[in-house]
């Protein structure tokens, strides 16, 4: 059983070691709080959990007790922190990190993850975080490790061998030596990617903040804010509106009409757009005059725009303000409008000087709901309803790596295969690190008969990861079709070797050995596949027809 009191960091390729430690400091007497990828009912019938309070990270609005992905700082945080207040030296058991890096930055899982080992050091608690060392770049886990107070290998805690590298689930298998692969499986969700290696700073500039005020009183009517909260200085934020404010006020107070200025703050640009009743003062972090320059027309535009919808919606209210704000809480929609469209304003530009813009919340929200309902049409087989919602998704955020590829996957699915490798593309492009593309890619070419294309599309999936056995399957399935016997047979037992129980492997290695008369070694390959699955008629079939036909030779 684990110390209590510490934080740990536990190695596992999938959560089993890790809920039985889980279970075995429950059956001791500690209070327990388990949040995890894995159906509550289905996860206590599996481990002796006790009265742990099992909390399901799911993007279902229809079952109990299930908390957002997305909802990281909220519903989550709440959760945990309730939960550690109100119970002296529990232990909490966190599995779904790969899940909630999907739903938000690694950074900011990282910074939540953080800020719960120091509430659980601070009230003697126990939080454990299980991650899959393998599906993860070395840099990030050794990142990620440096916030643990200490950091196991769940097999070696449990007895048994530390965790072995992750191996890829296999591709579905050639049915006979005629037929063709089947289109894969959708992959709902997009798994965990190696963090991306650093890259020269480049000229960019962002929105930090942005201020409504009323002019004559000098009052924030609304603030919307793009900081991380941990990295808020509120003497910094403090001393910049209050710069902004006595700008305002001078120039009000001295009847000045200014339609747009300019300041500076500690190293931030500040534009300030005013109005008859109104002043907006957008806050800009970033070192890109250029771009700026560029842009400065549109963004006046934009403020200009907004300025005259506020005024326009709150005429009645701003004439006789008396500082009562609530009068004025739908001025935040028009702000998240004023962001988005001050972002559009500096896309080309950005895109130009090689940079992608952060996405607003507001943006960024969209994309998550958009993503999570094309998810759910999938699951439903409501293909295209769910292009759609994907399409939606992927105008907002364009290179949004797990929709383009879901999207790729579905367009499979539907036998449009060019279309599909187009966007396998465009995920290879953002993120050459992904084996899973390059062997979707290489099953939709073979689907246009491109299998030498197909091929290539394995061998630089392999030079990605050359421990994806679903890659080496598909390669021998490939060079079968194509009658390279020999490289068929090497390419399944590469396949075989990191994956000993994939029946379907063993199934078409019979295939090709059956192929070239080595009847006795093709039986031998179809008993170890119905010995995995006996339900694999296929192979079944097969061997009764090589047990034919050796028979006629005699058994020889």
């Amino acid at each position: 059983m684990l110390d209590k009191g510490f934080n740990y960091l536990l190695y596992e390729e999938k959560t089993d070691g890790a809920f039985k430690l889980f279970g075995e400091m429950v059956s001791a007497g500690s209070k327990g709080l388990c949040i995890t990828t894995m159906y509550p009912s289905k996860l206590k019938k599996m481990y002796k959990l006790g009265e742990a309070k099992v909390l399901w990270l799911s993007d279902s609005k229809d079952e109990p007790d299930t908390l957002s992905p997305t909802r990281l700082d909220f519903e989550i945080t709440r959760e945990i922190t309730k939960f550690i207040k109100d119970n002296k030296e529990g232990v909490i058991l966190l599995d779904g990190f790969g899940y909630l890096t999907l739903e938000n930055e690694f950074d900011k899982v990282r910074k939540f993850i953080k800020r719960t080992n120091d509430l659980s050091s601070m009230n003697s608690s126990t939080f454990m975080v299980v991650v899959n060392p393998d599906a993860f770049s070395k840099e990030t886990v050794t990142t990620l490790a440096r916030d643990f107070d200490k950091v196991e290998d769940v097999a070696a805690l449990l007895g048994g061998k530390p965790a072995e590298p992750a191996k890829a689930e296999a591709a579905p298998a050639a049915a006979t030596p005629a037929a063709a692969p089947q289109p894969p499986a959708a992959r709902i969700e997009y798994k965990a990617v190696p963090q991306a290696p650093a890259e020269e700073e480049k000229e960019t500039i962002e929105i930090e903040d942005i201020y409504l005020i009323h002019r004559s009183t000098g009052t924030l009517i609304q603030r919307r804010t793009w900081r991380d909260s941990d990295l808020i200085d509120p003497d910094l934020i403090g001393g910049m509106f209050q710069a902004i404010l006595d700008f305002i006020n001078n120039s009000f107070a001295k009847g000045q009409a200014s339609e747009f200025s300019r300041i500076e703050v500690k190293g931030y640009i500040i534009l300030i757009g005013d109005g008859k009743f109104v002043s907006i003062a957008l806050v800009f972090s970033g070192k890109a005059e250029e771009i700026l320059a560029k842009t400065m027309s549109d963004i006046k535009k934009v403020i200009r725009e907004n300025i005259a919808n506020v005024e326009k919606q709150y005429e009645g209210v701003l004439s006789t303000y008396d500082g009562d704000v609530s009068k004025l809480r739908g001025a935040r929609k028009i702000l998240d409008t004023l962001s988005s469209d001050i972002n559009k304003a500096l896309e080309p530009q950005l895109a130009e000087k090689g940079y992608k813009r952060k996405l607003s919340p507001v943006e960024q929200q969209r994309v998550n709901d958009k993503f999570s309902e094309a998810s759910t049409l999938a699951r439903q087989q409501k293909y295209h309803d769910a292009l759609k919602a994907y399409d939606e998704a992927l105008r907002v955020d364009p290179d949004n790596a797990r929709c383009l590829f879901n999207k790729a996957v579905i367009l499979q699915m539907m036998g449009n295969n060019g279309a599909a490798i187009e966007c396998y593309d465009r995920v290879i492009a953002i993120n050459p690190s992904d084996s899973e593309t390059y062997s979707n890619k290489g099953i939709a070419l073979r689907g246009l008969g491109r299998t030498q294309e197909a091929i290539d599309a394995y061998r630089q999936g392999i030079e990605v990861n050359p421990s994806d056995a679903t890659l080496w399957s598909n390669m021998g399935i490939a060079m079968r079709s194509m009658g390279r016997i020999k490289e068929a047979l090497e390419a399944y037992d590469r396949a075989l070797a990191l994956n000993p129980a994939d029946a379907g492997v063993w199934s078409n290695k019979g295939v090709v050995l059956g192929s070239m008369g080595l009847l006795k070694e093709a039986i031998e390959c179809y008993d170890r596949a119905l010995a995995i699955d006996p339900r694999r008629e296929l192979a079944r079939r097969n061997r009764e027809l090589a047990v034919q036909e050796l028979e006629k030779r005699g058994g020889k």
